[in-house]
């Protein structure tokens, strides 16, 4: 399908994903601390920068649009300065921001971390969680049904934050039922998306294992099986449970395993990095991943190449982004992935045998 790596990457800027959740900001207070405080046993923080980066389903459509695709992010944020931060940051990392809603009286999300050197002091949380309104949803259902012809799939990026209310879940669902499209879902509550045509779920081991106990007598934490035993000998309740063609669990530091129906689980170990900030690496792994499908590879090519675009973002500073560049450069330089194995792999069970199952 693709003479060489490279030329699948290129590919990515011909596709167009639709990319739906909780759009936030992430702000980075940057600052030094030498001295305690008088007050109380807190460090003082001298602040000296700060960087408003998107974050959520903000940092989906930005990684995707930094691994080159066309990007449309359906999103509420509030009437307020930190809305204006938020579209400020988009546009500098190109992405359009004309067709987010804005509801009157609603908090932006926002994510405020304290920084010292490197080092995260404080987190505080901001925003409203209750869900959207009436008139704010039937507008988000009409700009996802006028969008969703046109796109070469779709990204849920759902924080249970109010905006993925089961109106719109139902919405998405009759929209896949007529013309089913690539649909790739991040969520902690992935049972509520068992019935909507979902090709692909990316669930943590806490996530997937939780999902499990929700539905049988399974123990969080059976120590007498390793965590990659404990996913494999459930992949098929786990499909089940999620409705899914694939679910990609991942394991920080033992990598993510790939479960289908009718193959055995998959492996893709964790690159070797040193890991500077998780923050975000969730979205830039399941940004190449749905990418990669989109463009026709197989579910393990584009678990090896979402693990190693999230490599690339955890060693950096902060909320952080992939490039196509970087990840052809980092692909070129992993002798595990050569072009003889991406030329094997493209033809198994890439995006035209993933529309049928949906």
């Amino acid at each position: 399908m693709h003479t060489n790596v490279s030329s699948l990457i290129n590919t990515f800027a011909d596709r167009h994903i639709i990319v739906i959740g909780e759009a936030m900001l992430d702000s980075y207070l940057l600052g030094e601390a030498t001295r305690l405080c008088q007050e109380a046993p807190v460090p003082v923080v001298a602040l000296r920068d700060r960087q408003d980066i998107p974050g959520g389903a903000a940092n989906v459509a930005v990684n995707l649009r930094s691994l080159g695709a066309q990007v449309s992010l359906l999103s509420v944020i509030g009437d307020d300065v930190e809305g204006e931060l938020l579209q400020h940051a988009l546009v500098r990392y190109g992405v359009e921001t004309e067709v987010l809603l804005q509801q009157p009286l609603r908090r932006t999300l926002v994510k405020s971390r304290v920084m010292a050197a490197s080092q995260m002091l404080v987190r505080m949380d901001q925003g409203s969680t209750e869900a959207i309104a009436p008139d704010t949803e039937r507008q988000l259902i009409q700009q996802l049904t006028d969008r969703f012809m046109p796109c070469d799939a779709i990204v849920i990026s759902d924080y249970s934050y109010g905006l993925l209310t089961p109106q719109v879940i139902e919405a998405i669902a009759q929209l896949q039922a007529q013309v089913p499209k690539l649909l790739v879902v991040d969520s902690k509550r992935l049972a509520s998306y068992r019935s909507i045509g979902v090709t692909a779920v990316k669930p943590n081991y806490e996530e997937a294992m939780r999902l499990l106990a929700s539905q049988m007598a399974i123990a969080l934490d059976d120590q007498t099986k390793t965590r990659l035993e404990q996913i494999a000998q459930h992949r098929h309740q786990l499909l089940d449970r999620t409705g899914a063609k694939f679910a990609i669990v991942t394991l920080d530091v033992d990598g993510a395993i790939i479960l289908q129906r009718e193959r055995s689980p998959h492996l893709i170990p964790a690159k070797a990095i040193t890991c500077v900030n998780p923050t975000g690496a969730g979205d830039t792994f399941i940004s190449a991943l749905t990418l990669a499908l989109a463009v026709g590879t197989s579910i393990t090519v584009a678990a090896e190449l979402a693990a190693t675009a999230a490599a690339i973002v955890v060693a950096k500073d902060g909320t952080a982004t992939c490039s196509a560049e970087e990840l052809q450069i980092a692909i070129a330089a992993d002798s595990k992935l050569q072009v003889d194995q991406f030329q094997e792999e493209t033809s198994g069970d890439g995006i035209n045998e993933l529309t049928e199952v949906a």
